[in-house]
């Protein structure tokens, strides 16, 4: 759990304690890092770097983003695309076929059918098949599929029985697991052997098991290749997004760092333009593993490796290499003067940390339960999708979509009413959309589904930024860690939570709706960050609690702030 903490969440705290770039053309500092100076030499620029330098020094002398950065963060996009559309392969290829029909032999024993349920879906045939079959399945005795559609689905194509249905719930949960053990391998894994080998591997574990799902119609190679199916998953995000805010200067992080998340989204709603294409989910699977495929190539060429890694290993001529060639990309130089490279090494924390304030262990509960309850209405949004009245297809499409007005409401409401609220207010209003989406109205549903998706969206973007900034300097990447952890959790029983519709209509919306509210109440006792010096002590936390009001600054702050 440590180590994942330890390396999902190096994007979280990337340099949120430097000071933002201005925009200035030059830069001075004092001390042992020495003067850097910017020359022009007959209409070229030039950059002159003397003593010690962090990388993020180096980088904004290039001119912020440039061809080089550019060229990388399209890559990382168009693979967050690619790795997001196997996020929702379950919900298209488990989806259910209603094109069935009981036998005659079945209709003698008992055999039901109902509109718009799968036959296991209906108790009556699963005691059915349980008392006549010992254990086998009734597909193709007590009733059978419409030979046109049984392959849409591996819940008509495998023949499982009705008590092995529990599986195809288990299926997304799994993803999720691997996802949890892909981070945390991962993690370690690039820190050992480098970001674009890391990466590489990441992307070749996709491929691999995006080729064995179509050909084998059994259950369990299909779990195993949905758990490093999430492996890969994990790593690719952890690794791409890591390596695309490294080769980016301060100022523009956060802006990499958000369109990376916007570009997921898309991703996911793209992915049902695949499952009209591709209805029989052995070619789904193939139409998904055809792009990872191409793509493995092309990242082994132009993916570099990160300076930042060079340079933890002691390798600190790669790493000025590395730089040069961003350098010249950029259409800038760098003279070959001496450059010494550096990075500020963080303080080992362990987890007793957290619990040496009485504070810190209040605001690190209620901050794991933003989390959880962040990732509980999305993901039970997404997975119980299917139940939606309607293509399938179409309602995936427009929930993808539908995180996009989230986003940035979150992005303006944050610096207007603070995080606090802005958190509050979201996942209270998508507590109201659960408890609305009792009224089994398929129209009504279907708007209440957009809307929760719409504050999903809102809430990822509120959380993460949220726990950056709460916790110490020591203890930010243990305390987002953490949260994290528990925002997995969610996810793997938020499929289970969404399949209950079966057995109550209303049984998924009152959980989910009860426990919002109460998560919008308790954060009401968490401090505004908004507008105030991240906290880099216990003591400093601490004076976050003095003055609650959040949003902005006061004018003397504002005055500072105007002055910098």
């Amino acid at each position: 759990l440590l180590y994942t903490i330890k390396f999902e969440f190096r994007r979280n705290i990337m340099d949120l304690d430097e000071e933002k770039d201005k925009g200035e053309d030059k830069i001075s500092q004092k001390g042992k890092n020495g003067p850097v100076d910017e020359e022009k030499d007959k209409g070229e620029d030039k950059i002159s770097l003397k003593g010690k330098y962090k990388i993020d020094e180096v980088l904004t002398q290039f001119g912020g983003i440039g061809k080089f950065q550019i060229r990388l963060i399209l890559l990382m996009f168009f693979l967050a695309c690619v790795v997001a559309w196997r996020i929702l392969f379950d919900l298209f290829a488990a989806k259910s076929v209603t094109q069935w029909e009981c036998t005659i032999q079945g209709l003698a024993l008992g055999c039901t059918k109902v509109e718009d349920k799968m036959p296991c879906d209906i108790a009556a045939n699963g005691e059915l098949e349980t008392n006549h079959l010992d254990g086998a399945s009734g597909s193709g005795i007590y009733w059978t599929f419409d030979e046109k559609y049984k392959d849409y689905s591996i819940r008509s194509s495998m023949d499982l029985p009705c008590s092995e249905y529990w599986r195809f719930s288990f299926i997304s949960s799994i993803y999720f697991i691997g996802a949890f053990f892909g981070v945390w391998m991962y993690g370690r894994l690039s820190d050992y052997i480098g970001r674009r080998k890391a990466l590489l591997i990441s992307l070749g574990m996709c491929t691999v098991q995006g080729w064995i799902i179509p050909f084998f119609r059994d259950i369990n190679v299909y779990l195993a290749c949905r758990f490093f199916d999430g492996a890969a998953f994990g790593g690719f995000f952890l690794i791409g997004f890591v390596l695309a805010v490294e080769y980016s200067p301060p100022k523009y992080r956060n802006s990499v760092g958000t369109a990376f998340h916007f570009v997921t989204s898309i991703g996911m709603a793209a992915a049902a333009i695949w499952g009209v294409a591709f209805k029989p989910w052995q070619w789904f699977a193939i139409a998904l593993a055809v792009p990872a495929t191409i793509m493995l190539p092309v990242c082994y060429f132009l993916i570099p490796e990160s300076p930042r890694f060079y340079l933890s290993k002691g390798k600190d001529e790669e790493a000025l290499e590395l730089l040069k060639k961003v350098a010249e990309t950029n259409g800038n130089t760098m003279p070959e003067e001496d450059c010494h490279l550096y990075e500020d090494i963080d303080a080992k924390v362990n987890l007793l940390t957290l619990f040496k304030n009485p504070r810190l262990i209040a605001c690190g509960l209620i901050n794991m339960f933003g989390w959880f309850m962040t990732s509980l209405v999305y993901y039970m949004l997404w997975f119980s999708a299917k139940y939606l009245a309607g293509d399938i297809y179409l309602n995936a499409a427009i929930l993808g979509l539908a995180e996009l007005p989230g986003r940035v409401a979150a992005y303006f409401l944050m610096e207007k009413i603070g995080r606090r609220y802005t958190f509050m207010t979201s996942v209270g209003l998508a507590c109201v959309c659960m408890f609305v989406s009792i009224w089994k109205n398929p129209i009504n549903v279907k708007i209440m589904y957009c809307i929760g998706k719409a504050l999903a969206g809102s809430l990822w973007a509120v959380i993460y930024l949220y726990s950056s900034e709460m916790y110490p300097t020591r203890i930010r990447n243990l305390g987002s860690g953490i949260g994290s952890a528990a925002a997995r959790v969610a996810a793997l029983i938020a499929p289970f939570i969404g399949d209950w519709i079966n057995v109550s209509p209303y049984a998924p919306y009152i959980i989910v709706g009860v426990l919002a509210i109460i998560c919008s109440g308790v954060f009401i006792f968490v401090p505004e960050t908004s507008g105030k010096e991240l906290p880099q002590t216990l003591e400093e936390f601490d004076m976050l609690f003095e003055k609650k009001e959040g949003g902005k600054k006061d004018e003397l702050e504002q005055e500072l702030t105007s002055q910098m």
